[in-house]
C-alpha cells in the first residue's frame, strides 16, 4: 500500500526514491505538513471513530477528578458511576444545585477547565467513573504511514489528509502557489464535510421521540446542535 508520503511526493514532482537529494522540501516539513493534515482532518467533527472509553477510579467523598489525559476538553458526553447513568449539567446549573440542595442525591455531574465534577453524594456512588467522548488521535504522519482512522471506515478521508498536506506545501514561500492551495484546502474540507453528512444522517435516525439522542444537523456550520452520544457507538 502507497504511503501517505509517497502520495504526497508524487504531487509535489518529488522523487520520494532520492528524497533527502531534492531541493525543494525536507522530509522533516513534508512530515510536518502531513501531521498538520491529519490533525485538521480529525478536529473537522466529532467523528464516531475517534471516540472512546476511559475509567476513573472513584474516591469515597471526593467529588472533583482530573479529566481523563488523552480525551478532548468538553467532549465528555456520557458517563456512569457504578455502571449507573449520570446527568450532565451546565457547570453553573450543576453548582446552583449543590447550593440549593446541599444533601441532594441526584445523579449529576459537569466539567470545566478538564476538571469532572460528580456529585459523590448520588446513591451507589462507588467504584470506577467510565467516561465517553472523543479521545486525542496521536502520533505523526511519516515516510512509513499508509492508513489513518479515516481508512477502514471512511477511506475518502485519506484523501482530504493528503490535500491539506499538498494545499499547505502550495502557500509555502517557495512555491507561493497560494489559489492552488487555497482550492486544495477547500476540497478537503468539501470530502470531510460529505463524510460527516453522511454519519450525521445515519445518527439522526437514532432519534425517538420519547428519548432524543440528537437535534437537527446545523448543515452551514457542519455541526450537531446537540451531540450526545448514545453508549454503543462508543470503541468499547
Amino acid at each position: 500500500m502507497i504511503t501517505f508520503f509517497e502520495e504526497l511526493c508524487s504531487r509535489l514532482d518529488i522523487d520520494y526514491s532520492d528524497l533527502n537529494n531534492n531541493d525543494l522540501f525536507s522530509e522533516t516539513e513534508l512530515t510536518s505538513w502531513l501531521t498538520l493534515g491529519k490533525d485538521l482532518a480529525v478536529a473537522r467533527h466529532t467523528w464516531p471513530f475517534t471516540e472512546g472509553r476511559r475509567e476513573i477510579a472513584s474516591v469515597s467523598g471526593t467529588e472533583q477528578y482530573d479529566y481523563p489525559t488523552d480525551m478532548k476538553s468538553d467532549s465528555l458526553r456520557y458517563l456512569t458511576v457504578d455502571g449507573k447513568h449520570y446527568e450532565k449539567k451546565l457547570f453553573e446549573d450543576y453548582l446552583r444545585y449543590k447550593e440549593d440542595y446541599p444533601s441532594g442525591s441526584k445523579k449529576f455531574y459537569s466539567d470545566r477547565n478538564r476538571i469532572l465534577y460528580v456529585n459523590t453524594l448520588a446513591e451507589g456512588f462507588a467504584n470506577s467513573i467510565v467516561c465517553y467522548g472523543q479521545v486525542e488521535v496521536s502520533g505523526t504522519v511519516d515516510s512509513t504511514v499508509s492508513s489513518s482512522v479515516f481508512t477502514m471506515a471512511e477511506p475518502e478521508g485519506d484523501e482530504a489528509i493528503i490535500k491539506l498536506a499538498y494545499a499547505t506545501a502550495l502557500g509555502n514561500d517557495k512555491l507561493k502557489r497560494f489559489n492552488d492551495a487555497r482550492k486544495e484546502r477547500i476540497e478537503a474540507f468539501e470530502i470531510l464535510d460529505a463524510i460527516w453528512a453522511k454519519i450525521a444522517a445515519k445518527q439522526h435516525t437514532y432519534q425517538t421521540q420519547d428519548n432524543p439522542m440528537f437535534k437537527y444537523l446545523n448543515v452551514v456550520d457542519g455541526a450537531m446542535d446537540d451531540e450526545i452520544r448514545s453508549r454503543n457507538q462508543f470503541n468499547i
